[in-house]
């Protein structure tokens, strides 16, 4: 996106200002945004799965619900480096077709996170994802994300670059109007944007129990800075 630029130039007043302050120049404030971003590979390989069973009641479908996530649960606490992480309890009731009485749904979701150079997962990982569709868990996505301290470490680039991008647009303005730049009065550093999941290309095989294949795409983190920067005359 293109820097958006505003001239922000105030006028002096001979008759407002003392006989000593009335022979100094005019001094330009220049108002300017830029925006900076970085794609970095992801660091981290992330699952998403729900755990789901109907019951004719709700303490039922829990029951069932708790089972296959205690299963999944010590299945991925048996890899090294693998974190899992639960959601909350969902249960609804619903009336199927040509039933009298209500069924009921529970659901929770799970997450499991693998560090992985470029969020490409190990076959270890990949064998434990086809393994829990196996037992009935549901593979929501399979994406490369950013750790916490990759994305860190991303969001002080994109801050680098917008800030590049700010000084040559006001060197260039500067030139322009044959004035210098001079100082900086004012900064603001709008935090780097939280990424968007990066569009995951999964491949599903056919089998239910066959392991899923991912090649993940870059992250992009972007963010956003504005300043008021003086302009000097060239003689000063």
């Amino acid at each position: 996106m293109a820097p958006k630029i505003i001239y922000l130039v105030p006028v002096l007043s001979a008759l407002a200002l003392p006989a000593a302050a009335q022979t100094a120049p005019a001094q330009t404030n220049l108002l300017l945004s830029a925006e900076g971003s970085v794609k970095v590979e992801p660091d981290e390989a992330v699952a998403q799965f729900n755990v789901q069973a109907d019951a004719p009641n709700a303490a039922a479908a829990q029951a069932k619900v708790n089972q296959a996530m205690s299963k999944a649960l010590a299945a991925a606490k048996a890899l090294p480096n693998v974190v899992a992480t639960t959601g909350g309890y969902n249960s609804y009731a619903s009336t199927p077709n040509g039933q009298t009485r209500p069924q009921f749904t529970a659901t929770q979701s799970l997450t499991l996170t693998q560090p992985d150079k470029g969020g490409v997962p190990d076959k270890a990982f990949t064998d434990l994802l086809g393994q829990l569709q196996a037992d009935g868990l549901l593979l929501n996505g399979l994406s490369g994300e950013l750790s916490d301290a990759g994305r860190q470490s991303a969001q002080r680039d994109a801050i680098r670059d917008a800030l590049a991008h700010l000084r040559a647009e006001a060197a260039d303005i500067a030139d322009t109007l044959h004035k210098k730049v001079g100082a900086l009065k004012q900064l603001s550093v709008n935090g780097a944007s939280a990424p968007l999941p990066p569009g995951p290309r999964v491949m599903m095989m056919k089998a239910a129990a066959a392991a899923p294949q991912s090649a993940p795409d870059k992250v992009t983190i972007s963010a956003s800075v504005s300043a008021q920067i003086e302009l000097t005359s060239t003689g000063n």
